[in-house]
């Protein structure tokens, strides 16, 4: 784990997030459709453990995109610092400016081409 958070790529950490958890998203409701085709199909001690399955699945994608949330919170204020409510700024109006930073510092500069 990086120890300067400040070099953390916020839309990669972003993307990484997006795709952890619709794949465990979509493990659960495959479990949960197992449990009842399985519960359909009289095998209810096998709907039971596929069930505990998908529950477990729904809870880590909950748990996976609190703390890539967190981790993305750490990243943002490692490189604008501390983003507390001031007077004039809520914070969200200072994570907004900084995500906007980040997209743009990602962009390419067009080339000027002269004619």
């Amino acid at each position: 784990m990086p120890t300067d958070f400040s070099t953390i790529d916020l839309a990669t950490l972003n993307a990484a997030q997006g795709v952890m958890v619709a794949a465990l998203r979509d493990r659960c409701c495959q479990w949960e459709q197992d449990s009842a085709d399985a519960a359909a199909g009289g095998n209810l001690s096998a709907a039971s453990m596929i069930q505990h399955w998908a529950f477990a699945a729904d809870l880590l994608s909950t748990t996976i995109s609190t703390e890539f949330t967190n981790l993305f919170s750490q990243a943002l204020n490692a490189r604008f610092g501390d983003l507390t409510p001031t007077t004039h700024r809520s914070v969200a109006d200072q994570v907004l400016d900084a995500v906007a930073l980040e997209v743009a510092a990602a962009q390419e500069v067009p080339e000027l081409v002269a004619v």
